[in-house]
């Protein structure tokens, strides 16, 4: 009896520190908060893409501006296009416009990644008042970047 008594002790004892630690572990993004459409706003440098980092010295940038005017630099090229946020809820045209000059591989393929991957952020998350985090529809991560003024 006494044997049974300790099983079962220890397994409520794991269950409940399973639990406990679940609770600890929640999620990141439960953490964050929504940027407000003013704080979106701005200069923004990318810093990883899909959780990867950017390519050391990377050029690459994202400007949101009023009118929901969107610019940026994928690293070679500038680009430019047309975004809505509202309701915490980003919609990027999917047709982004862009120079069309070439740099070093490397930069190309990063920049391509880029201009795939911004169409497709539906959520922005903010980690910190100077770091942003886009999402997919899915909760895919798509990018990170950083305020630059």
């Amino acid at each position: 009896m006494q044997v049974q008594w300790q099983y079962w002790t220890g397994v409520l004892a794991a269950t409940l520190l399973a639990l406990l630690a679940g609770c600890q572990s929640a999620p990141e993004r439960e953490k964050e908060s929504f940027p407000t459409a003013e704080s979106l706003q701005g200069h923004w440098q990318l810093t990883a893409l899909q959780g990867a980092e950017v390519a050391e010295g990377s050029r690459a940038f994202i400007e949101f501006s009023e009118p929901p005017r969107l610019t940026g630099n994928g690293g070679c090229n500038r680009f430019f296009g047309v975004y809505r946020y509202q309701k915490q809820a980003l919609i990027i045209e999917s047709a982004l416009g862009s120079t069309k000059m070439a740099c070093a591989p490397e930069v190309m393929v990063q920049e391509q990644r880029l201009f795939q991957l911004l169409p497709k952020a539906v959520t922005v998350h903010k980690l910190t008042e100077n770091q942003l985090t886009f999402y997919a529809s899915d909760g895919e991560e798509l990018l990170r970047v950083e305020r630059m003024r």
